[in-house]
This record gives structure tokens, sequence and C-alpha cells, in this order.
């Protein structure tokens, strides 16, 4: 469950977002009827290819900053024992790291069943 605490992090908003809208497109163009696939999903296809690519890479983005704010405590004199900066900085570079990829994987999975509806079909006409 994500605790307030982490949505004070703009990185994890971001990832969270992204993948609302990730996940809307394809679930949209996923059940609509197979003749209107090409039009639910071809106008996003390939932003949402490129969308889905940038969840893990938002998540590395938060895994540097989390390894920041844990090395700037250290630096600071903290140590492992007690709820402080580092075992903070430490803990958010995990986190953005599992949920970038947590969003990502079945994003890449749900977009090839798409894209496989998607090129099955004959094309017609509208």
């Amino acid at each position: 469950m994500i605790s307030f605490s982490e949505l004070s992090n703009p990185i994890v908003v971001a990832i969270l977002l992204l993948a609302l809208f990730i996940y809307y497109r394809l679930i949209f163009a996923f059940i609509v009827r197979k003749e209107r696939c090409n039009r639910a999903l071809g106008f996003w296809q390939q932003s949402l290819n490129l969308c889905i690519c940038a969840l893990p890479l938002l998540g590395l983005l938060g895994t540097i900053m989390g390894l920041l704010q844990a090395f700037l405590a250290m630096s600071q004199g903290a140590n492992i024992q007690g709820n402080n900066g580092l075992t903070q900085g430490i803990a958010d570079a995990l986190f953005t790291t599992q949920l970038g990829l947590l969003f990502a994987v079945p994003a890449w999975l749900l977009f090839s069943l798409v894209n496989r509806k998607l090129n099955s079909e004959p094309h017609h006409a509208s």
C-alpha cells in the first residue's frame, strides 16, 4: 500500500499518473470491438510504447534521487540505526525502482496483446 509520505515524492506521483494514462489507453483499446481497435490505439501506439519505456526510467531516476538523499545523510553523520535520512533515502530508492517496474512489465505484456489484436485483423476502410 502506498502511504501519504510516498505520495509526497514527485517521482512516485509521476509514475502513478503516467501508469494511469497508459493503462487507461491500453484497456480501452483492448476491450473495444475488434474492428475499432485500430482507431482506438492507432494514434497512441508509438506514444504509448514510449510512455511504457519511461516508467522504469522514472523508477531509475527515483533510485538516483533516493541514493543521493542517503549519501547526503551519511555525509552529515547519519548511521543505520533509527529512522533517519539514510534509511529513508534507501527506502525511496528501492520503492521507486519497484514501482516503475511493477507498472512497466504488465503494461508491456498488455501492449503486446493489443498489438497482436491490431495486427491479426484485416483492415476495413471506414
